[in-house]
């Protein structure tokens, strides 16, 4: 009779008269209807499928047994509900701008629609309530269809809950009653599917299938962490949370499949936005005036630092747990290394923050660091990252914080074994993959990349000693204590490697580098043994005798060779003196540049005095035979290395001849010389400074020619050099007393020199001048001439400003940023267009270097002689005094006819001279 009745009804009035029913009539009724209403839920349209699917379970779903709800409900049922969400959704989306008070006809579709997709939330948390309702074990194939559902509405509506601003605009207020509801249903839904989850069980009898659910279900949630991202802190940790432990829980079964690289950039990624969140917030903090507003601002800053904290934590233990299926990952924790320290002091691109929101991050997120790198440095991936990154692949701001990981690197290297110390040490040279250098050339190539920090400079905690307090350092000291700290820890077999680099980084063309690896040579030679130390100077002689003392090689070269012969043992230094003895002329280029109080008092008085005569002797040769000249500004270089190093008395200077010798040099040295010709202006340079060494034994008819000579050259605006010796030698003139049949010739010209020195416009030679100056007038006891040269009040303000230590209004840091990042840019354009490929590993353990290629010399082999630059000169300035002549006579009459042909032809021999040969070969 029921039957019938059910047969007659309307496919409405059934729905109306089932949801009557109560659970026993369901119960009973269940295997007829059952099969009615699926029908019904596959013909009708989306609505009428809500009602049908709140019947279904609501009413029916409670009677059917887990292992028969998946064929008997969920895989008929569940597919449709994600097709008519989606529908929804893209109706919502399309639809949703064109809201308006006036559409009633829209806004009551729209309100349906949300209205609908609540019911198709709660739906679905009936079903899980359901499927978790007992304490039995849960297994993925008794409900294969329910997760795949659930993560695509879970991730649908959440979608659009994140994009309703967008998507409604200005109209949201409309709709925000149900968008509100639709996101609380979609919550606690998402709650009820990970407690469910959670109970899944995998074990070895599960199926292939099975675990493939399960993984599928781990990457759907991780889909869904990107997509609530910023919407809600606990529900972001909690779904991380979720599938941290499922992985970790399951790692037997699903390791292997696992997406590791999609779970550590989204750790990494969600990491870095909150972490950005916490510093735009500490800045709105700092510039709000409000209380208020600061309080509530303070409170949403702790709980996204606790955000941030969790993050990191949880990465640091996820990589601990699956380190070996990290390689496609290492690029990413190497990003999030550089963008967290790019963003925290020291980096000069760090915001302005307050103390304490800077330490409440240091030990939240930056601490992090250490326990990262060690997980990460038995990594041969993260090496290959790190090494094989060149200055193209970093932006200038992670510079530093790429520095700084390396240093972090060598610290924890002498803890780790040989292996791992053979990954970081040893470069690379796959052609299949990107070279990977080695740790040592990586470090002097990134200190070099830090020329703004360096330049500021940036200051790092130094290490702490006999209980003082902790100090600040420079980057420099800061990465030269490192590396010197790591090389005490280096087993011999790497030598060779650092030996190669230092060497490389010796002769390489950035400075910053150079020194660095000078100091750390040093330290070297210093640690290691006595006849390691006289290895090394005795290859690097080897070198500087070959390598061009005019370059930056070269004088790199020269200063690690002069301070490493300090170290040496005085066996090993008499074996140098025979190699390179003090008095052969042949040795004066090298020991120009060497000091004799490096060597062993035993041997330091023999030195001193054949090196005096040897190099006296040559600068006579010198002045008596003009061919020999070009020796003479490197004997003059000895000489005064010589002054200064060693303390010669009046006996030596007269045994020597050295005054007779700097009289006669005075002698033949001419200004219009000095200024035109670049080796007679260094020569002028040197004699300059060795007057200003010996300025007390200088009788005063010498003085007298130089304070003449001087008066001369600055009418001629000489180079920057010469002005800078000249106040080198001024400076002294404190120190001589000046007799006063003398005064007039010497201090009555002191005012106009000093003067026009503190006037100049060039910042180094004004600085100096200053510095001149003061010493000139603390020293002297002719006061009278100390007023006369401060020539004007200007003058006299700087003066005084520069004895009271008064600093000059500086830049802003930011302008100061802005400025070396630009200079760095010219630089780096500078390193790469001479920088010169050094291969040091080819001839180890004796190593080489030539100089770059030169031109094809001509046949005249005297053409860049002295003799031959001053003939040039000297025509030059005839044919310059010839056009001024013919100026001046344009400019009184009017020019003949021929005159303009006349012209053209000296042009065209001009172009002609331009274009020879001979004229391109000494460019």
């Amino acid at each position: 009779m029921f039957y019938r009745v059910m047969s007659q009804s309307s496919q409405t009035s059934l729905l109306e008269e089932v949801s009557q029913w109560n659970a026993d009539t369901c119960q009973e009724q269940m295997e007829t209807v059952l099969p009615k209403l699926l029908c019904l839920y596959s013909e009708e349209n989306s609505f009428m499928k809500i009602k049908v699917l709140k019947v279904l379970t609501n009413h029916f779903l409670p009677h059917i047994p887990l292992s028969d709800v998946e064929p008997k409900l969920f895989s008929k049922v569940l597919p449709g509900v994600r097709e008519i969400v989606d529908d929804f959704i893209e109706e919502l989306t399309s639809q949703g701008a064109e809201l308006s008070s006036q559409n009633i006809e829209l806004k009551t579709l729209l309100r349906n629609i949300l209205q609908a997709l609540v019911s198709i939330v709660e739906c679905l948390g009936a079903c899980i309530r359901q499927v978790i309702s007992g304490d039995n074990a849960l297994y993925l194939e008794a409900m294969h269809s329910l997760p795949s559902s659930v993560l695509h509405i879970l991730k649908s509506t959440f979608q659009h809950c994140k994009n309703s601003e967008a998507v409604y605009g200005c109209k949201l207020q409309r709709v925000a009653d149900l968008l509100q509801a639709v996101f609380k249903e979609t919550y606690s839904l998402q709650k009820l599917f990970l407690e469910m989850i959670d109970r899944v069980v995998i074990n070895p009898e599960s199926s292939q299938q099975d675990v493939t659910d399960l993984i599928a279900v781990i990457h759907g949630v991780l889909e869904i962490c990107t997509v609530i991202a910023n919407m809600d802190h606990a529900l972001q940790a909690n779904t991380w949370k979720f599938v941290v432990k499922q992985s970790m829980k399951h790692r037997v079964y699903i390791e292997a499949q696992l997406n590791h690289r999609d779970i550590v950039k989204g750790l990494c990624d969600d990491l870095v936005f909150n972490f950005n969140a916490c510093l735009q917030r500490s800045e709105q903090i700092q510039q709000s005036t409000n209380q208020q507003t600061t309080m509530t601002e303070q409170r949403i800053f702790t709980r996204t630092v606790k955000l941030c904290r969790f993050f990191a934590n949880t990465l640091i233990h996820f990589i601990k747990e699956f380190k070996e299926y990290l390689g496609t990952c290492c690029k990413d924790l190497y990003d999030l290394y550089l963008q967290l320290h790019s963003k925290m002091p020291p980096s000069v691109t760090a915001p302005s923050m307050a103390d304490a929101h800077m330490q409440e991050l240091r030990g939240s997120v930056l601490v992090c660091a250490h326990p990262l790198l060690s997980e990460l440095i038995g990594c041969l991936r993260f090496a290959e990252v790190v090494l094989s990154e060149t200055r193209a692949d970093i932006s200038q701001e992670c510079y530093l914080p790429h520095c700084l990981l390396l240093m972090g690197v060598m610290d924890m290297l002498p803890s780790q074994t040989e292996d791992v110390l053979e990954i970081w040490c040893s470069g690379s040279e796959d052609t299949e993959k990107p070279p990977r250098h080695g740790l040592f050339k990586a470090v002097f190539t990134a200190l070099g990349a830090c020329h703004v920090e360096l330049a500021l400079p940036v200051l790092l905690p130094g290490v702490m000693r006999n209980g003082n307090p902790l100090a600040y350092i420079s980057l420099y000291e800061y990465v030269c204590t490192h590396l010197c700290a790591f090389i005490t820890s280096l087993p011999a077999k790497h030598f060779g490697k650092l030996e190669c680099c230092l060497l490389e980084a010796v002769l390489g063309t950035d400075v910053m580098s150079a020194l660095l690896a000078v100091d750390s040579w040093c330290f070297l030679a210093r640690y290691g043994s006595a006849e390691l130390c006289a290895h090394h100077v005795n290859i690097l002689t080897g070198l500087v005798e070959r390598c061009p003392e005019q370059t930056w090689r070269g004088s790199c070269l020269f200063l690690l060779l002069r301070r490493l012969l300090f170290f040496m043992a005085p066996d090993h230094q008499a074996e140098f003196l025979v190699r390179l003895p003090p008095g052969e002329p042949a040795s004066l280029p090298v020991w120009q540049h060497l000091s004799v109080r490096a060597l062993a008092s035993a041997l330091q008085e023999s030195a001193t005095s054949e090196l005096l005569t040897a190099s006296t002797q040559q600068c006579w040769n010198s002045v008596s035979s003009p061919q020999q000249r070009s020796d003479l500004n490197t004997a003059l270089s000895c000489l005064l290395h010589l002054c200064q190093d060693a303390d010669l008395s009046p006996e030596d200077l007269e045994k020597s001849s050295l005054l007779p010798l700097v009289s006669q040099l005075w002698e033949i040295t001419v200004a219009t010389q000095v200024v035109a010709v670049h080796s007679v202006g260094q020569r002028a340079c040197l004699l300059l400074a060795l007057c200003a060494v010996l300025i007390q034994s200088l009788e005063d008819n010498i003085i007298i020619q130089i304070v003449n000579f001087l008066e001369l050259l600055m009418s001629m605006k000489p180079a920057v050099c010469l002005k800078l010796a000249a106040l080198d030698f001024l400076g002294t003139l404190g120190n001589k007393v000046i007799p006063p049949e003398h005064q007039s010739k010497v201090l009555n010209k002191l005012p106009a020199l000093f003067s026009s020195m503190l006037a100049d416009s060039h910042w180094m030679v004004h600085h100096r001048a200053l510095q001149a100056f003061t010493q000139f007038a603390e020293e002297t006891s002719h006061e009278f001439v100390v007023p006369l040269c401060l020539g004007t009040e200007e003058i006299k303000s700087q003066v005084v400003r520069y004895l009271n230590k008064e600093t000059v209004s500086a830049q802003s840091t930011e302008s100061q940023v802005q400025y070396l990042k630009q200079e760095q840019l010219v630089l780096e354009e500078w390193h790469t267009q001479s920088s010169v490929p050094v291969n040091v590993h080819q001839r180890a353990p004796s190593p080489s270097v030539e100089a770059p290629a030169k031109r094809a010399r001509m046949e005249d082999t005297n053409a860049d002689s002295e003799s031959v630059q001053l003939a040039l000169t000297q025509v030059l300035g005839e044919v310059e005094c010839g056009l001024d002549r013919l100026s001046r006579l344009l400019q009184q009459r009017v020019p003949p006819d021929w005159l303009d042909e006349r012209l053209q032809n000296l042009e065209a021999k001009i172009l002609r001279l331009r274009a020879s040969e001979r004229f391109s070969c000494s460019q």
